[in-house]
């Protein structure tokens, strides 16, 4: 079977939501916090530094801008004038690091026993020594705790699919606190990739099999909660 990025963490978030979202087809309107839009305007400057070309400020507010217009109802002024701000310290930042992004958004395949997973790669630097790393632009107002940043596995997938496009193992992954201008690291080992696998695979056999349930916990943010209520799975 084949399943997206997108389902695989759809479906560990919550099977119920999994199975209204993709099988029952119910349009779920997706919240849109301001790191998710912020991290719209990261990609695009990583882009272009990608192509040799540095953005302007007047870039980025272009940009940052033309996206605050179209969710005007979900971000404030305010919060238009702190995503600025913000904006801000990721261009400085990059200006003092002098990064040189070698790729970003490649496509992937992966294969875990019967399912085959696809998605898109997220931004590689160049980091010393001829080593290359993930980063990961961090756009929360929480500085990111080490313990979960060890073990997440957005985190993981994203260097195991470096690993099967490049055929090598990522060196490192730094995950940059925007707000806080605070880089914490992490690895990834043959340890974390045997934990993934296991996580695709089962996941696969579980929607091959219609295991569906509701998952309580992250019910405030999930798009599904008004029509959770009446979910069943016949």
């Amino acid at each position: 079977m084949k399943i997206t990025e997108q389902q695989l963490f759809d479906y560990i978030h919550c099977p119920a939501l999994f199975e209204m979202k993709y099988i029952r087809q119910i349009p779920l309107e997706e919240s849109l916090s301001t790191p998710k839009l912020l991290n719209k305007v990261a990609k695009y400057f990583y882009l272009n530094l990608l192509n040799g070309k540095i953005c302007t400020t007047s870039e980025l507010k272009k940009k940052w801008d033309s996206i605050c217009a179209k969710h005007e109802e979900q971000i404030n002024p305010k919060k238009v004038m702190e995503g600025m701000s913000l904006i801000m310290k990721l261009y400085n930042w990059a200006s003092d690091e002098q990064a040189v992004v070698l790729d970003i958004d490649s496509p992937y395949i992966i294969r875990v026993g019967d399912v085959e997973l696809v998605g898109n790669m997220g931004t590689i630097l160049a980091a010393p020594n001829n080593k290359y790393e993930l980063l990961i632009t961090d756009f929360s107002s929480r500085l990111p705790d080490q313990s979960l940043i060890d073990i997440k596995l957005k985190y993981t997938l994203e260097a195991y699919a470096f690993q099967k496009v490049y055929n090598k193992f990522i060196d490192g992954v730094r995950v940059h606190s925007v707000k806080y201008n605070k880089d914490f690291y992490t690895s990834r080992t043959d340890g974390d990739f045997k934990r993934l696998e296991t996580a695709i695979r089962n996941v696969g056999k579980s929607i091959q099999d219609g295991l569906f349930y509701p998952r309580e916990g992250m019910c405030s943010t999930c798009p599904a909660k008004g029509y959770c209520k009446y979910w069943f799975y016949d």
